[in-house]
């Protein structure tokens, strides 16, 4: 039997946001009385009202989180216990997969066809970390005859964590998958830009199984509950993902307060290097830099925004891309066949508009610019004859600008794809084995991918993990090496 298309305006209509914090395994009144909109950037119009949370809200939010701790009720849990409840919660995000996914449109502009689609990156992390949680080992170090030497990995206890807005429940899911995994339990802060799916997601682990306090959900504002999660003493490490002027700032409320550990993913000013040997391949390879650059209106930390093209591919390539940009039209988010949705706020849209403009004036060319759609988004633009030493090419757009560099030596593109303070992701495009091994070892960036073809498949999944370098912050995440992350290392000497 086919299922019937959804009408997403009707049920957009309909649909209850939640919009109070989650403490302690309930939703609960915020104990502030200011309130804020959360804008539907598409429409230009409230999509629901929520607290703008105080000190108090974090300071109860905290108190269950280390109530559900200190007396074992997740943290002691067996491991086969653990993984029963977040496969649990995988099975109940995509039984909520429509509604969570209409969350994240009406609040930040997202597509509902990409929202919706990204259900799968949220159920696959709660299952890779379920899965994972019986196979977290620690050491046994060599010792005398008398005694046993153990490396014991222990959950680190309350973990704050704040997320942004691009992709509202995968980075909730992110945090929140592998530090409840080691066993933690959570204070999670939402963009108040998008903040209700995280607030459901709350619910769904709720209905799970997950022990009251183990997962709390505080929306609000930046400079009242992001700075209380910061600068809480009851918190034992913050995990943090935004930009990078924030992620210093988290920094600074560690070292003020209880010198908690952080885990930061801050910005990028990412590079695609593309060698000629990959000219017989043009349109394939210009279709996945459209998209590397392009996904989500460019509004992702790792969009590889700085397009640098050996000399005599320039031309080329530079053609190829703007037919695939071409093809990226925004539209009305809640349209199944709108294929690029709106920036999240109009200031945002003010910002990308502003780089665009000033790059102009500083002798860059705008080889294809998609213009505005109404008054709330934008479509992709494509800067060439940049400079590496101009503003659009050294500081992060966030948004749907491509800035295209040439090169004639491989050299030369390896220092301009490191000649950034930012190191989050890379890509070069090379069937060249030596230039392949160079790339892997001489950029400087958490994630690097070396790419012979344009091939799409599912790669590691989610096994790999990697460490940003520089502006970009520092800490793994994801893999098992991100969920090391959220854990303690404890030595243990028995001496018998």
């Amino acid at each position: 039997m086919t299922t019937p298309p959804i009408d997403w305006h009707a049920r957009a209509a309909a649909i209850t946001l939640p919009v109070r914090p989650f403490i302690d395994g309930r939703f609960v009144e915020s104990t502030g009385a200011e309130r804020f909109d959360s804008i539907n950037p598409a429409a230009n119009r409230p999509v629901c009202t929520l607290p703008a949370g105080t000190a108090e809200d974090v300071d109860r939010a905290v108190a269950a989180a280390r109530r559900a701790f200190e007396d074992g009720r997740w943290a002691k849990a067996t491991p086969l216990q653990r993984k029963a409840v977040l496969l649990r919660i995988a099975e109940l995000i995509e039984a909520n997969a429509d509604d969570l996914a209409l969350m994240d449109s009406l609040e930040m502009g997202k597509a509902i066809s990409a929202a919706r689609a990204e259900i799968a990156f949220a159920t696959g992390f709660f299952r890779y970390y379920g899965e994972a949680v019986d196979k977290l080992y620690g050491t046994v170090a060599p010792s005398d005859g008398i005694t046993l030497s153990l490396g014991l990995l222990e959950p680190r206890g309350v973990v704050g964590a704040i997320v942004p807005w691009n992709f509202p429940l995968i980075n909730a899911v992110l945090k929140a998958a592998p530090a409840l995994a080691a066993g933690n339990s959570v204070v999670l802060k939402p963009s108040e830009i998008a903040s209700t799916s995280a607030l459901k997601l709350a619910e769904i682990a709720a209905e799970a199984g997950l022990p009251d306090g183990a997962l709390n959900v505080v929306p609000g504002l930046g400079p009242t509950v992001g700075q209380a999660i910061g600068r809480h003493g009851g918190i034992d490490l913050v995990s943090f993902t935004g930009s990078t002027a924030t992620g210093r700032l988290f920094m600074t409320y560690a070292g003020q307060s209880n010198g908690k550990p952080l885990l930061l993913e801050c910005g990028g000013k990412s590079p695609q290097v593309v060698c000629g040997d990959m000219a017989d391949d043009l349109d394939a390879v210009a279709a996945r830099v459209a998209h590397d650059a392009f996904w989500n209106q460019g509004q992702w930390c790792a969009a590889k925004t700085r397009l640098i093209v050996e000399d005599g591919f320039h031309d080329r390539l530079v053609e190829a891309v703007i037919r695939a940009a071409a093809e990226r039209v925004p539209g009305d988010p809640l349209d199944p066949a709108t294929n690029f949705g709106t920036i999240a706020t109009r200031g945002q849209l003010g910002k990308v508009r502003g780089f665009i403009d000033h790059a102009r004036t500083e002798g860059a060319n705008v080889a294809f610019d998609g213009g505005t759609w109404g008054e709330t988004s934008t479509a992709p633009a494509i800067l060439t004859d940049v400079r590496p030493d101009m503003t659009v090419a050294c500081e992060e757009v966030f948004g749907p600008v491509l800035s295209v560099m040439r090169f004639r030596d491989f050299d030369e593109a390896l220092a301009i794809a490191n000649d950034t303070a930012y190191g989050l992701a890379a890509s070069i495009w090379t069937r060249d084995a030596r230039r392949t091994q160079a790339a892997a070892r001489g950029i400087r960036a958490g994630r690097v991918t070396v790419r012979a073809s344009a091939a799409a498949g599912e790669h590691s999944g989610f096994a790999l993990g990697a460490e940003p370098w520089g502006a970009s912050g520092f800490g793994i995440e994801g893999g098992m090496e991100g969920l090391r992350s959220y854990c303690r290392f404890k030595s243990v000497e028995i001496v018998c």
